[in-house]
């Protein structure tokens, strides 16, 4: 008889929610069945985007998961000054902590599309990003990505 393996149901945490000094929502975190989303919105800096990797960073430690939609379809801002740190700093911690792939979602804005832009060219091919216009397929290319062979693709980088 084989063995039976009983999971146990962990329930969702509670979202991160991250706010400006003034009390404004600029991005919210949390666990989806398949990623973890961080939906942003409102006007963000650098520094607000160095806060949510940092959150994000944390909760991908204790609640690991290969995939990352970051949509900021609904920001304005320049926040391409994080970049350097997303690349340096940030980068190395989340692939270590098992980050394999990042679907992000534009904003209209230009310098926040242009700061997505520079990124995607930083950290691929190490991350496996991919910018969209779209929300819709930005999920539907996250869900299709296979998180064995990213992983494999990372051990052998």
């Amino acid at each position: 008889m084989a063995n039976k393996i009983i999971r146990t149901e962990i329930p969702p945490a509670a979202p991160v929610e991250l706010r400006h000094m003034m009390g404004d929502l600029y991005v919210t975190i949390q666990r989806k069945q398949d990623y973890i989303e961080a939906k942003w919105q409102g006007h963000i800096t650098a520094d607000n985007v160095v806060c949510a990797a940092q959150a994000f960073l944390e909760l991908l430690r204790k609640d690991p998961c290969p995939k990352l939609l970051n949509d900021k379809s609904e920001v304005t801002g320049d926040w391409q000054e994080a970049n350097d740190w997303l690349q340096f700093e940030w980068l190395p911690q989340v692939l270590g902590a098992g980050l394999r792939y990042m679907a992000h979602v534009y904003s209209f804005s230009m310098f926040s599309k242009l700061a997505a832009r520079e990124l995607e060219e930083r950290i691929t091919p190490q991350l496996s990003m991919k910018n969209f216009y779209e929300r819709r397929l930005a999920v539907e290319w996250l869900l299709e990505q296979d998180d064995t062979a990213a992983g494999q693709r990372a051990a052998t980088a």
